[in-house]
């Protein structure tokens, strides 16, 4: 019995180890089918990734190129749109020269009276050649008018005599060169008459003279035509300017001349004054009581005011007395500074009151000239308006430096004036008992 299980046993053993190896190759045989299958599933993901990557890059290349057509098409369309504007543009700029020129050639057509006259811009008709023939000989008709030649003229001569001279017109500029009075200039047309211009020069005559006689030579040209001869002919000088402003001018230009005479008199009496001493009662106290030739040195040194005010230091005892003498020299002496300063005040004052009058005095003039001869006659009002600005422009010319006068001469007088008041209360505290008498 014994033997029996033995044997069972180990029967048993060997069962289960060859169980057991059975298992594990089993295992191993499904391990390797899986690997198997998962290479060949990630080969097929791999062939498709590559499969959808060229598809995506396919798809992104016909968009970028659709894109590319879609913006040429854009474009031509806004090039074609933009022609179409500026065509439209450019056929309106046509229709608006087509219209002007017409109007032109129908307005010249009237003004030379032609037997048959070109249509205006309301006839859509083009122009016939015949109509073109009568435009071309009108056209060869006043150009030969227009060919610059000297020829002799009747003009009015700066002194009002009319006598006959030498002139040459190009276009609207004209020149006149008056071979017995050896001038040259240029012409002004009016409506009625034709008169002497702006005169030129010594060798503009020369070369006007040399251009007559055939030879070759530059002459002046007035490009604004004849706006610059206008300007020139309305300068004026200052007596005549002056003489615009009536009789109320007389009064200011008096105040004027009045108020520099007075002005360059007190600026010559301010300039002439003595410099002041400083420090006066200091030194008149340190002088020797025992030396009175050191006294009389520094009154010797002490001029114009100074002086006065030394005098009555010396001549007066200390107190009331000496104080009022003082105060009444500093009063005579601050009178004797500003003396005729209140006219240069005065004629700042008053000029420009009588630049108002005169501006008052002119357009009284002004509104009864146009009273008589109407508002439209502007040379009939100009005198008026004339006298009114020339009067007030004149005044304040008068005034300002006036003004400015007065505050200078009489700032330097307070400053001067402040100096002797200054020097008058040190002095007026000094004592003089020790000191000598001055000789």
């Amino acid at each position: 019995m014994k033997y029996l299980s033995a044997s069972l046993l180990l029967l048993t053993l060997a069962y289960s180890h060859v169980s057991m190896a059975s298992v594990e190759s089993d295992l191993i045989n499904d391990i390797k089918k899986a690997q198997t299958s998962l290479n060949k599933t990630q080969s097929s993901i791999a062939k498709q990734s590559a499969q959808l990557n060229r598809q995506t890059h396919d798809a992104e290349q016909a968009v970028i190129t659709l894109r590319k057509q879609t913006s040429a098409a854009r474009r031509l369309m806004d090039e074609q749109t933009l022609s179409l504007t500026t065509l439209e543009k450019r056929l309106a700029t046509w229709q608006q020269q087509d219209t002007y020129q017409r109007n032109l050639l129908a307005r010249f057509s009237q003004q030379q009276k032609m037997s048959q006259p070109i249509g205006d811009a309301a006839s859509n008709d083009a122009f016939s050649q015949k109509s073109l023939a009568t435009l071309s000989s009108a056209f060869n008709r006043l150009r030969s008018q227009l060919n610059p030649q000297w020829r002799t003229t009747s003009v009015v001569a700066q002194n009002g005599a009319i006598k006959p001279v030498s002139t040459l017109a190009i276009g609207p500029v004209s020149w006149f060169i008056d071979q017995t009075s050896q001038q040259a200039g240029f012409l002004v047309h009016e409506p009625t008459m034709t008169k002497q211009g702006l005169l030129l020069g010594n060798d503009e005559f020369e070369q006007l003279n040399q251009l007559a006689n055939g030879q070759q030579a530059q002459i002046s040209f007035d490009p604004t035509l004849t706006r610059a001869l206008k300007i020139a002919q309305s300068q004026e000088s200052v007596v005549s300017h002056v003489e615009k402003g009536g009789i109320w001018v007389l009064p200011i230009i008096a105040f004027g001349i009045f108020a520099l005479l007075i002005s360059l008199a007190k600026g010559a009496q301010l300039i002439r004054l003595p410099t002041l001493l400083p420090a006066l009662a200091e030194r008149l106290s340190h002088i020797d009581g025992n030396d009175a030739s050191q006294l009389n040195q520094f009154a010797d040194q002490v001029k114009g005011m100074q002086r006065q005010l030394i005098d009555i230091t010396l001549k007066s005892p200390t107190g009331q007395q000496r104080d009022d003498q003082l105060f009444s020299a500093l009063l005579m002496q601050k009178h004797t500074l500003e003396y005729w300063l209140g006219a240069v005040a005065i004629t700042a004052a008053v000029s420009p009151l009588l630049g108002l009058l005169g501006t008052v005095s002119g357009m009284i003039e002004t509104f009864k000239l146009m009273t008589l001869f109407g508002a439209g006659d502007a040379s009939a009002v100009s005198g008026g308006i004339s006298e009114a600005l020339v009067t007030t422009e004149l005044g304040l010319v008068v005034a300002i430096p006036a003004l400015l006068m007065h505050a200078l001469l009489s700032r330097q007088v307070k400053t001067y004036y402040g100096g002797l008041e200054s020097c008058a209360v040190q002095l007026s505290q000094t004592s003089t008992k020790s000191l000598p008498k001055a000789a």
